[in-house]
């Protein structure tokens, strides 16, 4: 009896006993399993990470690509538009330097003073405005034909400075030079006429003499020049042959 007791008993240890071992092997077996999860979860997460910032680098790079991109079109277009404004200033800086050139009718006298004639040339100035003040000078620098003369000698430096138009008057301002002419009552008469007449192609019905832009009591010494002076004897003169 006290046998079979005790063989009972352990019997019953030995299954406790095999019963706990297998247990614990479940228990490390699940983790195992579980420490095994674990880790391919940890490499999952750092490959979304690692495609995550791959992703993000590609982005970056892409949006740089694109800003210069943008920068290099700006510089492209700026470049252009210089070069645009460059055209630009060489057209009008050509168009700045052509010249007006225009037949003009002239008034001279012979070598006595005696007769009247009228001479065409060809005078040049920068603009239609300065063919007035173009056409005097050409008048003082004197006629082509042998047969006339200038009321001015070959070296002198008298000089046309501007003409400007004040209600129908051209007012014709020299150098302090006009003021040394040496001329006599006959030709200064003339004078003053050929400068009128040749004004009054270009619609002024009137001259006045300035010296250095500023009005003069006199000139030659009697000859009063407050007063504009018309053109008068036209008809007078005859072309030079």
């Amino acid at each position: 009896m006290k046998r079979l007791l005790l063989l009972f008993v352990t019997t019953v240890l030995a299954l406790g006993v095999l019963a706990a071992c297998g247990q614990g092997g479940q228990s490390g077996q699940d983790g195992t399993e579980g420490t095994s999860e674990d880790t391919t979860q940890n490499e999952e997460n750092m490959q979304e990470g690692s495609d995550s910032e791959g992703n993000t680098s590609d982005q970056e790079e892409t949006e740089n690509s694109g800003d210069q991109n943008d920068n290099q079109s700006q510089n492209e277009e700026d470049t252009g538009s210089n070069t645009d404004v460059e055209q630009e200033d060489s057209v009008n800086a050509g168009e700045s330097g052509e010249t007006v050139t225009e037949t003009v009718t002239l008034y001279f006298s012979d070598n006595q003073l005696l007769e009247k004639y009228t001479e065409e040339q060809e005078v040049e100035a920068s603009s239609e405005e300065a063919l007035p003040a173009a056409a005097l000078q050409a008048w003082i620098d004197g006629p082509d034909s042998e047969q006339l003369t200038s009321h001015f000698p070959e070296d002198s430096s008298v000089e046309v400075q501007s003409v400007e138009g004040v209600d129908g008057t051209a007012e014709v301002s020299f150098n302090s030079a006009f003021l040394d002419v040496n001329a006599g009552s006959s030709a200064e008469q003339a004078m003053t006429e050929q400068i009128a007449l040749i004004m009054q192609q270009f619609g002024y019905d009137q001259a006045k003499i300035l010296v250095d832009g500023e009005e003069q009591s006199s000139l030659f010494g009697h000859m009063d020049a407050t007063q504009a002076f018309s053109a008068e004897n036209g008809d007078e003169y005859s072309p030079v042959e």
